[in-house]
């Protein structure tokens, strides 16, 4: 910034001295000229008055007396002091005063100039009637001596402009320096503002009232700047979060129809499958009962009949999915109990090096449905965590408690019971959690898993009038939130609509 402040104050003296350069010669100049014209009035007007009464004087002579008369009054003249030169010609004749300093033969005509010809005299003529006749007296005056004088006061008017300049370039230094300051910030701030940084505020202190003004007014600028950025900002920031969350919604409707579609297609074929397995299990439960209890057929049948019943438990696992499930009448009751059995039957399997933790809170829990489904719910979410934990080892922990309005944009208002269900495994990448919830998905090993664990709990909060979200990274772990509308909440939902 000193830099910049001595750059700029060379650049003002700069242009003083070459604004002086160019003016202070034609000032001087100019003052010269006229101090020349006053002393040369100064001195041409006595002498023309005195030269014309001397004029006068011969005129009025004797004309006997006239030749002794006009020398002794040339004579006269000359020994004024300021005369060097007086004659009288009469045709032919000419009478010069014996003390002229001047020579005939060096005298010039009139000049009715002053400092002419440069022989320091100015020469005055008038003519004088003698009777019937004319002559001429010609005078001859000494410039010596005001020469002198203009000479004296042209120094002096050098002097004076010299001392003008010294002092009007001073002065500018002082200016320069008094500009450059506020100047240079000001230009710094407006950098910083250029740059991006449009909150730094432009508040620079000058004597110089123009200067003001102009930071007044770059602030108005930057802080209506600042207002307008402020607002385009935020412009954008509501259109991002409008086009996200449209997004989302897109993303949650497509990802609800895909599941849907998959559940009518799963409910469809396990209801035809399970057409196949009726006549399966019935034929082979008859010919079970004609056939001998001890013999090789009589085993072969009673595997067929084993067979049968897994193929008809895997069917109704899928219509689980597709909501199609027979269960008693949906009764109000509070998790907390349902939620500690299944985490009782879970600590029984669950390796040692799993750490498994349980918070619940008292009030906010009760939900309106079949307790055996959620009862599935926690043990299928608490398998898949434990099963992400079970080489390395790490904390499975389970939160249940109530929550009303919950922030997360994919469940709609209102009061909830919320079931969360963490681990501290492997994670899962942004791909795989698109279809966890489909029928027959699964990243295990062959002969691990089925793939209908998380579709059956899917279908089940969903048959509950709740929702899932699950929030999951490579590394970090997963966490499954279960959302159950609160009982309250129903009840007060099904009075208004009988109301």
């Amino acid at each position: 910034m000193e830099r910049l402040t001595n750059s700029l104050r060379v650049r003002l003296t700069s242009v003083v001295l070459v604004i002086h350069a160019a003016l202070v010669p034609l000032l001087y100049l100019g003052v010269s000229a006229i101090v020349e014209d006053g002393y040369a009035e100064l001195f041409v007007n006595p002498l023309r008055s005195n030269s014309r009464l001397i004029a006068d004087e011969l005129e009025a002579a004797d004309a006997q007396e006239f030749p002794r008369y006009a020398g002794a009054l040339l004579d006269s003249v000359v020994l004024s002091g300021q005369v060097v030169f007086a004659e009288i010609t009469d045709g032919a004749q000419t009478l010069h005063s014996s003390l002229s300093s001047v020579s005939p033969g060096r005298a010039r005509g009139d000049d009715f100039e002053f400092a002419d010809h440069g022989d320091q005299v100015y020469y005055i003529s008038h003519r004088v009637k003698r009777g019937t006749r004319w002559v001429v007296l010609r005078l001859g005056f000494d410039e010596g001596p005001t020469l002198e004088r203009i000479a004296a006061a042209k120094r002096r008017v050098l002097a004076a402009v010299l001392a003008f300049t010294a002092a009007s370039i001073a002065v500018a230094i002082w200016l320069s320096a008094v500009i450059a300051r506020p100047m240079v910030r000001l230009q710094e701030a407006a950098k910083r503002v250029a740059g991006g940084d449009v909150h730094t505020e432009l508040q620079m202190h000058s004597s110089i009232r123009e200067v003001r003004e102009l930071n007044h007014h770059l602030e108005r600028m930057r802080q209506e700047l600042v207002g307008t950025n402020d607002r385009l900002e935020s412009e954008i920031r509501g259109r991002e979060a409008s086009e996200q969350k449209r997004l989302d919604l897109e993303r949650r409707l497509l990802h609800r129809e895909r599941i849907a579609s998959i559940g009518t297609l799963a409910g469809g074929v396990a209801h035809e499958f399970n057409n196949i397995l009726t006549p399966i299990l019935l034929y082979s439960q008859i010919a079970l009962d004609d056939t001998a209890p001890d013999g090789a057929l009589a085993r072969d049948l009673t595997r067929i009949v084993a067979a049968a019943h897994r193929a008809r438990s895997l069917v109704n696992r899928i219509l689980t999915f597709s909501r199609e499930m027979h269960s008693q009448e949906p009764a109000v009751f509070s998790l907390r109990p349902t939620v500690e059995e299944a985490l009782a039957l879970m600590r029984a399997i669950v390796p040692a090096n799993i750490e498994v933790d349980f918070d619940a809170s008292e009030d906010g829990t009760a939900v309106q449905g079949d307790p055996s489904l959620v009862h599935q719910v926690v043990i299928n979410l608490c398998t898949n965590a434990y099963q992400a934990m079970r080489r390395t080892g790490g904390r499975l922990s389970v939160k249940l408690r109530g929550i009303d309005n919950p922030g997360d944009g994919q469940i709609n208002p209102g009061s909830y019971a919320l079931l969360e269900v963490g681990d501290t495994g492997h994670g899962m990448e942004q791909a795989v959690i698109l279809h966890i919830f489909e029928p027959f998905f699964t990243t295990r090993d062959v002969g691990e898993g089925t793939g209908l664990g998380l579709s059956v709990v899917h279908g089940i909060v969903t048959s509950m009038g709740g929702s899932i979200t699950v929030e999951s990274a490579v590394g970090q772990g997963t966490t499954f939130r279960v959302y159950l509308p609160a009982a309250a909440a129903q009840v007060c939902e099904r009075s208004g609509a009988l109301g």
